[in-house]
């Protein structure tokens, strides 16, 4: 038998002519250019990020960097193919159902715990959201035993949370929620108290404000008074502020019988509240529904008003001119869909694509497709009365609450 020369390499080490200077070249390339690295990661979910830091100190600074947050941030917004939901059980879970678009839709619900700090569960009685996510952090509010009341804000897919004190204990204070001012990249809390002459209205900020001039601004650790005014807000359950491209919105009841302005709004860079009108060609009687309600639909201002006259169920007017209170009527719910009967109970929850997406009766979500007046079934077990009006669209990001 004839011995192989040494010089000729084993059948099965040989590798396709190329290979390795390919692989070792391209993450070399990968790794030495940092746009690409960005370009790359930031296509992928929270989850797969986090274990992604752990790779070496390389990877964990660039993913912490506040440039690839905000980059990370902005492609989940503009994905088409998948929409997330969100709403908090009253034991503390955070249940987060993902509706992905494909020729089959796949539904999935998963149940977060956040980073709660330690024992402070078993003290508590009452667990709720409040208000809507708002660019992925949430604001949680937890009732105590003894009545005492502890405010969290929370990334649920990072499962940070911060404890925010609660300044001045006043018998009337109402926790509104969060919003966010894109200029200073700050999100604000905001909550409301009853004072004899209308309403008081206070702000605590947070999140690391961006430098200006020589001075760093900090983000506070108190609860801020931005002005007293003289409505009375429609306060009704489950019907908080409204948080839409860094204003915040509630409904009021006019200050005389002649006056058009029902709508109070908040500028939270500016920290300025103005007065906004209801559309002109809403019935006078139409304007004091208490159905009636205010919500983000596609980053515009919506107004939805029951009618349960005629054809006609609901009613979106969208705000499309806050300076002149211009409003225009997009989209309508008729009331006789084939194949579903008319609900007690119906609840628009967003908005994908030219599609709305609606809650009935608490337990069943679905899509209502204006063009056709179709009801599309997405999903209706594992829901029950945990969903509440409290459900929204939820997107994941690596934003800290603090």
């Amino acid at each position: 038998m004839k011995k192989r020369k040494s010089s000729e390499p084993s059948r099965a080490m040989v590798k396709p002519e190329g290979e390795s200077i390919c692989r070792s070249s391209s993450s070399s390339v990968v790794s030495s250019n940092e746009y690409l690295m960005v370009n790359i990661l930031s296509r992928l979910p929270v989850k797969a990020l986090s274990r992604f830091k752990c790779v070496s100190k390389q990877w964990n600074t660039l993913i912490s960097d506040p440039y690839f947050v905000k980059t990370h941030q902005v492609r989940a917004t503009q994905d088409p193919n998948i929409m997330k939901l969100l709403w908090v059980t009253h034991g503390g879970l955070i249940r987060v159902c993902s509706i992905e678009e494909k020729a089959k839709r796949n539904v999935t619900i998963d149940s977060i715990r956040p980073n709660y700090p330690n024992g402070f569960l078993r003290k508590w009685k009452f667990i709720n959201m409040v208000g809507r996510p708002c660019n992925g952090l949430i604001c949680i509010e937890y009732l105590c035993h003894e009545d005492t009341r502890l405010i969290l804000v929370c990334n649920p897919a990072t499962r940070d949370t911060v404890v925010i004190p609660n300044g001045k204990e006043r018998v009337d204070n109402n926790l509104e929620g969060l919003g966010f001012c894109s200029s200073s990249n700050e999100f604000k809390l905001v909550r409301f108290y009853i004072i004899p002459e209308g309403f008081g209205f206070e702000l605590f900020t947070i999140g690391q404000r961006e430098t200006r001039g020589t001075h760093s601004l900090q983000p506070s650790r108190s609860w801020r008074h931005v002005g007293d005014l003289p409505y009375k807000i429609c306060d009704l359950e489950g019907r908080f502020m409204c948080h839409v491209n860094g204003k915040v919105h509630w409904i009021i009841f006019p200050l005389s019988d002649s006056s058009s302005e029902y709508i109070l709004t908040l500028d939270l860079e500016l920290e300025e509240f103005k007065v906004v009108s209801y559309p002109e060609l809403l019935p006078k009687d139409a304007r004091y529904d208490h159905e009636m309600n205010l919500m983000d639909l596609g980053g515009e201002l919506c107004l939805a008003l029951p009618i349960l006259d005629g054809s006609v169920w609901l009613e979106l007017w969208v705000l499309k001119d806050y300076a002149n209170s211009i409003w225009c009527k997009e989209y309508q719910i008729n009331v006789n869909i084939p194949g579903y009967p008319l609900y007690d109970d119906l609840k628009i929850v967003g908005k994908w694509g030219r599609r709305l997406l609606l809650m009935i009766n608490n337990m069943t979500l679905c899509f209502y497709d204006p063009r056709n007046n179709s009801l599309e079934l997405i999903i209706e077990k594992y829901l029950g009365s945990s969903l509440s009006y409290r459900v929204a669209p939820y997107v994941e990001n690596l934003v800290l609450p603090f």
